[in-house]
C-alpha cells in the first residue's frame, strides 16, 4: 500500500494529466541532472562547465574545447523511479561548440485496479517520460565591448515525448542562456590604469590572481511549453516559461595548487530561497562539494583521474534520500 501512495504522489508532482496540473507538465524536467551539479545545491547556472550544460545553461558549451561524454543514474525515492542522463558534447571549432543529449524518468510496474474497490490487481504498467535535446554555444571573445570579458550565448531544443500506460504525449521546448566571464585582476587593472591618482595599484594586480567572475542569465521554456496528450479530449499540459539568473566566483589558491568555486542561482520559480553550491578542487583530482538547494543541503564528491571524471551526490527528500551517481569522459 505504501509503495502504491507513493506512486500516486509521484505521478501527480512528475506530470498529472489531471486538469487540475495542466500548468505543471513536463515536471520531470525540474529534477537536475549531474552530480557534480546536484552536489552544488543545482546552482549551476554560473558554472556551467561540463556536458549537463545543455540542461543548465546551454551557454556553457561555449567553454568546452574538448569533445566529452557523459553518463548520469540515479534511483529516486527509495527504489520508486530512475532518472538517467545522457550527453554528447563536441566542438566545431575554436568558436562554436554542439551537444545533444537524452533525459528519462522512469517508473515501473505501477499496480492496475479495476473500479471495483477490494479487488486485486489486475497487472501493472509504466510511466516513461523523456526529453531529446539538440544543443549549441558559442564563445564571442572579440565582442568585448572594450571590456575585460568573455561571452558566451547559448540555445537548445528539446523534443519531449511521455507515455503512461497507453497513452503519449509530445510537446517542443526552446531554452536560451548566456553566460559572462570576468577577469577580475585584468578588470581592475583597466580601472586603474584610467585614474592615475591610483599610482602603482596596476602593478599590485598584476602580480595578484583575484580570480573569475560568472554571470549567467538562463531562459527554461521560452514562451511556455505545450505537452499534448492522445487523449479522447486531447488535452494538453503546459510548461511554463522559468527564469534563472545567477553568479559564481572561481579563485584559485596556488599554495594548494586548488580552486574555490562559490555559486548562487535564482529564479522565477523559487525567487524567495534560491540556490547555493560551492566546490573545493585539490589538484584537479579531488572535488569536494556542498549545497544548499531551497530547504535541502546537499553534499558532493569527484574524482578526475586521465581523461575520467566521476562524481556522488547526496541529498535527503521527504519521499527518501537520493544518492546521484555520474561519470564522463574527455577526448583531448
Amino acid at each position: 500500500m505504501k509503495r502504491i501512495v507513493l506512486i500516486a504522489l509521484f505521478i501527480w508532482g512528475a506530470g498529472s494529466m489531471d486538469s487540475r496540473a495542466e500548468n505543471y507538465g513536463g515536471e520531470f524536467l525540474n529534477l537536475p541532472v549531474g552530480a557534480k551539479a546536484m552536489g552544488m545545491g543545482g546552482a549551476f547556472g554560473p558554472v556551467a562547465d561540463d556536458a549537463s550544460a545543455l540542461y543548465w545553461n546551454p551557454a556553457g558549451l561555449g567553454r568546452l574545447k574538448s569533445p566529452e561524454i557523459m553518463l548520469a543514474h540515479t534511483v529516486l525515492f527509495a527504489n520508486l523511479a530512475s532518472h538517467d542522463y545522457l550527453a554528447l558534447v563536441w566542438p566545431m571549432n575554436s568558436k562554436i561548440t554542439v551537444g545533444a543529449g537524452w533525459i528519462r524518468l522512469g517508473v515501473d510496474d505501477i499496480p492496475r485496479f479495476s473500479y471495483t474497490v477490494g479487488t486485486p490487481s489486475t497487472g501493472s504498467f509504466g510511466d516513461n517520460e523523456n526529453a531529446f535535446y539538440s544543443s549549441a554555444g558559442a564563445s564571442f571573445d572579440k565582442i568585448t565591448f572594450g571590456k575585460p570579458w568573455k561571452i558566451y550565448p547559448g540555445g537548445s531544443i528539446k523534443f519531449i515525448y511521455n507515455k503512461l500506460d497507453d497513452r503519449q504525449a509530445t510537446g517542443l521546448g526552446v531554452d536560451a542562456g548566456v553566460l559572462i566571464d570576468i577577469n577580475l585582476a585584468e578588470w581592475f587593472i583597466r580601472r586603474a590604469e584610467s585614474r592615475p591618482l591610483m599610482g602603482m595599484l596596476p602593478v599590485a594586480v598584476e602580480n595578484s590572481n583575484l580570480g573569475l567572475l560568472s554571470l549567467s542569465a538562463v531562459a527554461q521554456d521560452v514562451g511556455g511549453t505545450s505537452i499534448a496528450w492522445n487523449t479522447v479530449k486531447q488535452h494538453n499540459d503546459v510548461r511554463p516559461a522559468i527564469y534563472k539568473m545567477g553568479l559564481a566566483y572561481r579563485q584559485p589558491v596556488n599554495i594548494l595548487r586548488s580552486a574555490v568555486t562559490i555559486s548562487w542561482e535564482g529564479s522565477t520559480e523559487d525567487y524567495q530561497k534560491g540556490r547555493l553550491g560551492t566546490e573545493l578542487r585539490y589538484r584537479n583530482i579531488l572535488a569536494f562539494r556542498a549545497g544548499r538547494e531551497q530547504s535541502q543541503t546537499t553534499f558532493g564528491a569527484g574524482v578526475s583521474i586521465w581523461r575520467f571524471d566521476v562524481d556522488y551526490a547526496y541529498n535527503s527528500h521527504d519521499l527518501g534520500n537520493t544518492h546521484r551517481m555520474g561519470g564522463s569522459y574527455k577526448v583531448r
